[in-house]
């Protein structure tokens, strides 16, 4: 049986401005009409004294502790993507996960007491189309 290729998004910091559009539009995508950018599975990490912007989001790991550390079983490989998915009806809040994510770009929504992943938006990252500098990039691995 073939695997599929390994889908993730790829940051590219020395391209990002810090204009934290990737933040709104992926918050937009998963919360209509309450677009917060504390509610977007991407985020910008600003570094003042070095001038740097670095995007960070999941990157998909091949190995998938979040799902391993998830005692609801709430994380679900997604048949399609290969990825992990946060089912928000089954999520506890418990937060296992966001402490297993080796590179802590698992977040938690407070107000919907739920885990927060990059889901890729289907297949079609939203914050990558709308990335006006090139900084992120869908990549798929063989």
């Amino acid at each position: 049986m073939k695997k599929n290729p390994r889908r993730y998004i790829k940051s590219i910091p020395d391209n990002c401005s810090g204009c934290r559009l990737c933040e709104l539009v992926c918050s937009d995508e998963h919360n209509p009409n309450f677009t917060n950018p504390k509610r977007s599975r991407i985020r910008i990490k600003i570094e003042h004294r070095e001038n740097k912007n670095t995007p960070r989001v999941c990157l998909q790991c091949e190995e998938h502790p979040c799902v391993d550390a998830c005692p609801a079983k709430a994380i679900r490989i997604h048949s399609d993507l290969g990825i992990p998915i946060v089912s928000m009806e089954e999520c506890t809040g418990c937060q296992d996960c966001v402490l297993a994510c080796p590179d802590g770009v698992m977040y938690f929504d407070s107000q919907k007491n739920v885990a927060l992943k990059c889901d890729l938006c289907g297949g079609d990252p939203e914050c990558v189309k709308n990335c006006p500098m090139g900084a992120i990039v869908f990549e798929k691995s063989a």
